[in-house]
């Protein structure tokens, strides 16, 4: 069937459900669990009433479950369908979670030939952790085809389907016969013959523009070459856009402070309300009409504001990555040190600036950060800047390629290294960025 290990993305609901009805965990038994247990007594109970299901039992170490089907093993994990669910009022949800088991057993990427999966492919925005945990507990056929777009953010690319978003693998080119470019180009061929569906959102304090096509492809819109430039004749100044979940695309001009400092406030709200958050962050377009990541010039209040936006990112994501790598590491009995990524504000003007600790007799993974402290013994340390690091002790530092965000494996200075970068260290309030 194809249907095993397959991560979905969201579709619009379908027009009926797809999967048998069976009756949900009782009112009381709602009451006496936590929310998520909740739904995996409801899916169980579910999969539990089809008839063509064998088997059903806990996933021993991931939230989700093993299925056996017409003699076919296989685990289905339940994070994201949890976080599509978790607000939604009963009637709805039991749909929600109708259709996503209904899109199990449809036909799909494994089956389909080349010819017409590049007619279904589009480019995806998601997290750069996305699909790291369960990707741990799988073969390395089975890792999602990406490119790392922006900082903390993967391009992935999907087979639209009626009932749900497949990503396609390693494995699924393989099978196809084809190349990740042509798989790529065909995605962005597809996605240039999407409508824009560009609406005015508001014209105070200056124009602000969504995309609100209600396709689950609006943040995909920004992939498209020239598409944020081409708004810069509808806004006022440097185009800039929000896209703090995957259905919401806000775009206006950064000329007008109030309407900069609007966006910043939606993306962080937003990206903290949403369920499947994406970025609280700004992004613009340089010189080339490239989209990067929008810092706004200066050290006043709102330019702190926009470097905390990213600072945030980058936290949520290092810290999943860690706890996904740490969970890898202990299953593998290696002994491996993941470092945190942390932030401070600084004193004299707010500005919040990234550091990682890097300590004598250790040899972590260190996550790219604004400083480095460099720690010799417990309470002994002084503070280098990342580029100094690079420039004095590029031996110590090795990239390791495969991760995203970037991490660095580590050697401790030699005595004569360790001496070139004290001589380099700065006082916090000092710190300038490269």
């Amino acid at each position: 069937m194809g249907f095993w290990d397959r991560l979905f993305g969201r579709k619009a609901p379908a027009a009926e459900p797809a999967a048998p009805t069976a009756p949900a965990p009782t009112a009381n038994e709602a009451r006496s669990v936590d929310p998520r247990e909740y739904l995996l007594k409801q899916v169980e109970a579910l999969l539990r009433a089809d008839t063509t299901v064998e088997k059903v039992e806990r996933h021993p170490e991931s939230y989700g479950l093993n299925i056996t089907r017409a003699g076919r093993q296989g685990s289905v994990f339940l994070d994201n369908l949890y976080a599509d669910t978790r607000e939604l009022p009963p009637e709805q949800r039991l749909h929600v979670i109708q259709r996503f088991l209904g899109s199990l057993w449809q036909e799909g990427p494994d089956t389909l030939p080349w010819e017409e999966v590049r007619e279904r492919l589009l480019p995806v925005l998601r997290a750069s952790t996305f699909g790291m945990a369960q990707l741990a507990q799988l073969g390395p056929d089975r890792e999602m085809v990406s490119r790392r777009t922006l900082p903390f953010l993967l391009e992935l690319l999907v087979v639209d389907l009626p009932e749900s978003a497949m990503f396609v693998q390693r494995r699924h080119l393989q099978e196809w016969g084809a190349s990740e470019d042509e798989a790529f180009a065909a995605a962005h061929a597809n996605l240039a013959n999407l409508s824009d569906g560009v609406e005015l959102y508001d014209r105070e304090p200056s124009p602000i523009w969504s995309v609100d096509t209600g396709d689950t492809y609006e943040t995909s819109r920004l992939l498209h070459p020239g598409f944020l430039a081409s708004f810069a004749s509808r806004v006022q100044g440097r185009p800039i856009a929000i896209l703090p979940e995957r259905a919401t695309l806000l775009i206006a001009g950064d000329a007008n402070p109030d309407t900069v400092a609007r966006l910043c406030e939606s993306g962080d709200r937003e990206y903290e309300a949403a369920s499947r958050r994406l970025t609280p962050a700004l992004y613009t377009v340089d010189d080339t009409g490239r989209v990067v990541p929008y810092l706004r010039p200066g050290d006043d209040a709102l330019a702190q504001q926009m470097r905390l936006a990213h600072v945030r990112l980058a936290l949520s994501e290092y810290t999943a990555q860690k706890e996904s790598l740490d969970k890898v590491h202990q299953a593998r009995d290696a002994d491996v040190f993941v470092a945190n990524l942390s932030a401070v504000f600084r004193k004299k003007d707010g500005r919040p600036i990234t550091y990682c600790v890097w300590t004598h007799d250790v040899d972590p993974l260190l996550p790219r950060a604004d400083m480095v402290s460099m720690n010799e013994a417990p309470m002994a340390y002084f503070l280098v800047p990342w580029a100094e690091v690079e420039r004095l002790a590029p031996g110590c530092l090795t990239l390791v390629p495969e991760l995203w965000p970037p991490r660095y494996r580590t050697t401790w200075p030699a005595p004569e290294v360790l001496e070139r970068l004290r001589a380099a260290q700065v006082d916090l309030e000092d710190y300038e960025e490269p």
